[in-house]
């Protein structure tokens, strides 16, 4: 049978679809959005901690861009903006890994200790070692915050990093239901 004759693979590729849809319009009307809304409003996402850290690199940055020329306004919009950029693809790699779920067992991936190398690598670098930095060159240079970029610029390049870091959760998020699936399937054959 394919998978167009399968009438519960066609329907969660219509879910996986529809929520890929909505996570670009939501993305896209944030952007265009935000930056009209009250400043009062938006600011909220700025001044509490809670709303600030739903993007983990807020936290990292906020002092850093606290001494920056952006404005006020410029400074909100930057922190809403990333906040719910994260909760969209955190809301994404979570319906994504709950609705793949393949039947039967499938065999263990072996890769998993070199992926959780570069995971830790990628990631690692961004809490630690991401900010800004004027100096920086070679082959990321390019994606690196510079204090002179404006707010569409970070955001930008912020986009780049939420891609990499909820990519690498949902793969992650996979392996765990896929262990958790075969386990199941050992303990039923056994």
């Amino acid at each position: 049978m394919s998978e167009q004759d399968n009438p519960e693979i066609s329907r969660r590729n219509n879910v996986i679809g529809i929520w890929f849809s909505s996570l670009l319009l939501l993305s896209v009307a944030t952007c265009v959005l935000i930056p009209h809304l009250p400043t009062k409003g938006v600011c909220y996402f700025r001044d509490i901690w809670f709303l600030r850290s739903l993007w983990y690199q807020n936290l990292t940055v906020f002092d850093q861009f606290k001494q920056l020329w952006h404005s006020n306004s410029e400074q909100c919009v930057f922190f809403a903006t990333r906040s719910m950029l994260s909760l969209y693809f955190a809301n994404i790699a979570c319906i994504t890994a709950l609705i793949s779920r393949a039947e039967g067992k499938r065999p263990a991936w072996r890769g998993w200790p070199w992926m959780a190398i570069i995971t830790v690598l990628l990631i690692g670098k961004q809490i630690f070692f991401d900010g800004f930095d004027d100096q920086s060159q070679g082959y990321y240079s390019s994606m690196t915050y510079r204090t002179y970029d404006s707010i569409n610029s970070l955001i930008l390049k912020s986009v780049y990093r939420m891609v990499l870091f909820y990519a690498l959760l949902t793969f992650w998020l996979l392996i765990a239901i896929d262990r958790r699936r075969n386990r199941v399937h050992g303990d039923r054959e056994a």
